[in-house]
């Protein structure tokens, strides 16, 4: 059973990170622009935070740099599947005009690939934003309740 820290966080720190988690929440729908804004309040903030506090501005790093190599992975994939969408194009309409490229690019292979890295990017992406956005309510409610982020076991 976790036990209560309410009396341990000051009520300028908790409200602080409870912004900063609004922040993150709103992330994803600001092009991250205020994730940014968020990562840069929680990397000053946190060396002179109580300990609660610090708990809770070192799960939204954390979380935050997760949830970023995540869409950044699925950014990587969604690459890949439009390169091989306009290698397919562009080999098509060269041949429809006669050119033979020195190399042929089999159209259903590369209609399969596409489809399964964009698949993957929508998988990777969804991750991140259920991860950033779940992550950030319960880490909110958390430090509603006093707790430190994360598990607490005593």
């Amino acid at each position: 059973m976790a036990r209560r820290a309410s009396s341990s966080i000051h009520p300028a720190e908790r409200l602080a990170a409870l912004i900063n988690y609004g922040l993150l929440i709103v992330a994803p729908f600001t092009l991250n622009s205020l994730g940014l804004l968020a990562m840069f309040i929680a990397y000053v903030r946190r060396g002179s935070a109580d300990e609660v506090a610090r708990s809770h501005y070192d799960f939204q790093i954390r979380r935050y740099w997760m949830d970023l190599v995540l869409v950044g992975l699925g950014f990587v994939c969604a690459s890949g599947a439009l390169a091989a969408g306009f290698g397919a194009a562009i080999e098509g309409g060269m041949a429809a005009f006669g050119v033979r490229l020195p190399v042929h690019y089999d159209a259903v292979h590369i209609g399969v690939g596409a489809i399964f890295l964009l698949l993957l990017w929508i998988a990777l992406w969804g991750l991140g934003l259920v991860g950033l956005l779940l992550g950030s309510v319960f880490g909110a409610v958390r430090l509603a309740s006093g707790l430190p982020a994360g598990k607490t076991r005593r």
